[in-house]
């Protein structure tokens, strides 16, 4: 009965959902099945915290080193790391203590186990990102677009990575994407205690109440900053004062300090990498900007909030497709690559730019440049997407050894760079169309 189903479907159907099914089936195989054995190396704090926490010892959660940001000095956190059988690179505990308080009962599951539960769930959270990024454009139905996006998914870096580590970032971009589309249909309360949760979990998307505050939903940035400080609260009030105190003196210790790593794709590690002649790029010290290179930031960090403003109070025209989405896109590009440490597996984000960016712009047949902006959109896909040691072996290469090593080490930060241009110039075309329409018709 399938097969009599299947055969009166037609040819370029069939086609689709055959590449729908090859699509899931390298995505099971590249997100899924070649990471199960990772020992999820920034999820282990997180479960030796809860381990901690469930002995008493949370003033231990927070032992970090004072300059080396990866590493975890010798003491009972890298005791109870050992004691829980993990074999990876430890890193150092970097949530609010109500998060570790929270996962104690996740500790009854062995920590292997436990890794291979967190794959899955970050696979199905992006999976499922991926579903309401498409609904958002309307094209939730389309096959190809479905199975092109899952593709283009398997080779990207951003991704991979984090689900290698273990990360939160996937379920932080779900988190992410609910919110604009929960907002979206309305339901401004529960995405607003969307948000919240997320901003406690992770403060990346702190950037997102602006932008809400500043699109008039009030009730969004109320229910967030109410979740917040109820969280905040129940951190103190559940966790103690001391493991609560801990975590904000380590906040203070680390503002204004970056890092010049590959990894750290943002404003401040391309001006760390540029400064250092790219000498820190695999070591995690942490590091201070000069006082020119401050200087240099302050003029980038105040251009770009004035743009961004701009942007986002332009008056509304009919003429320009997805207004919102854009809008929202353009955020999304500021706080993932415009706060101090913006780790590769944050670039994540960019997925919603990428997607929203080519839609409109296929859908705009009659923006000028269209081309030339969707050709900037494809060019900065690789160096996004491409893991950046590769991009850094290739460095003895000619032509590319003409390249410095830290414009090299920098180009998903370029990358989002140029989402940035293509954003503001599809926004002066769409502008410059509509008045030359206006002009027209009268």
């Amino acid at each position: 009965m399938l097969k009599a189903n299947f055969s009166q479907i037609s040819p370029l159907k069939r086609i689709d959902i055959l590449l729908l099914v090859l699509a899931l089936c390298l995505a099971g195989k590249y997100l899924v099945v070649n990471h199960r054995k990772s020992q999820a190396d920034d999820f282990a704090p997180i479960y030796v915290a809860a381990k901690l926490m469930a002995d008493g010892k949370s003033a231990s959660i927070y032992e970090h080193h004072p300059y080396l940001f990866h590493i975890v000095p010798p003491g009972e956190f890298k005791e109870a790391a050992e004691n829980i059988g993990f074999k990876g690179f430890l890193h150092p505990y970097v949530h609010l203590p109500l998060v570790s308080l929270l996962l104690r009962p996740l500790l009854f599951i062995p920590y292997r186990i436990m890794t291979k539960l967190l794959l899955l769930m970050n696979f199905l959270s992006f999976m499922l990102s991926l579903y309401l990024i498409l609904k958002l454009i309307g094209r939730e139905l389309n096959l190809r677009w479905l199975s092109i996006a899952i593709l283009a998914m398997c080779y990207f870096y951003p991704l991979r990575y984090g689900l290698w580590l273990g990360q939160t970032s996937p379920l932080i971009f779900l988190g992410i994407t609910a919110v604009y589309y929960l907002a979206n249909a309305g339901h401004l309360k529960t995405s607003g205690g969307i948000l919240g949760g997320i901003i406690s979990l992770k403060i990346t998307p702190l950037l997102l109440l602006p932008y809400f505050l500043i699109k008039k939903k009030w009730s969004l940035v109320l229910s967030s900053l109410i979740t917040v400080v109820v969280i905040g609260i129940g951190s103190i009030v559940l966790a103690g004062g001391e493991s609560n105190l801990a975590f904000f003196q380590n906040l203070i210790r680390l503002s204004g300090l970056s890092l010049a790593s590959w990894n750290n794709q943002s404003l401040d590690g391309f001006l760390l990498r540029w400064s250092t002649y790219a000498s820190h790029i695999y070591d995690w010290h942490l590091l201070e900007l000069s006082f020119k290179m401050k200087l240099i930031k302050f003029v980038i960090l105040s251009s770009m909030l004035l743009l961004w403003l701009i942007i986002l109070f332009r008056p509304t025209n009919p003429n320009e497709k997805n207004r919102d989405l854009i809008d929202f896109s353009f955020t999304l590009i500021l706080l993932s690559i415009f706060i101090p440490i913006s780790w590769s597996h944050y670039l994540l984000f960019l997925v919603f730019p990428y997607i929203v960016l080519l839609s409109t712009l296929i859908q705009n047949k009659t923006i000028p440049y269209r081309k030339s902006m969707i050709g900037g959109l494809i060019l900065s896909y690789p160096g996004v997407a491409l893991p950046p040691p590769y991009l850094l072996a290739l460095v003895d290469f000619p032509l590319i050894s003409e390249v410095s090593l830290p414009v090299l080490s920098s180009l998903s930060f370029l990358g989002g760079i140029v989402l940035i241009i293509i954003i503001l110039s599809y926004t002066i075309f769409t502008r410059k169309t509509s008045r030359k329409l206006e002009h027209t018709s009268r």
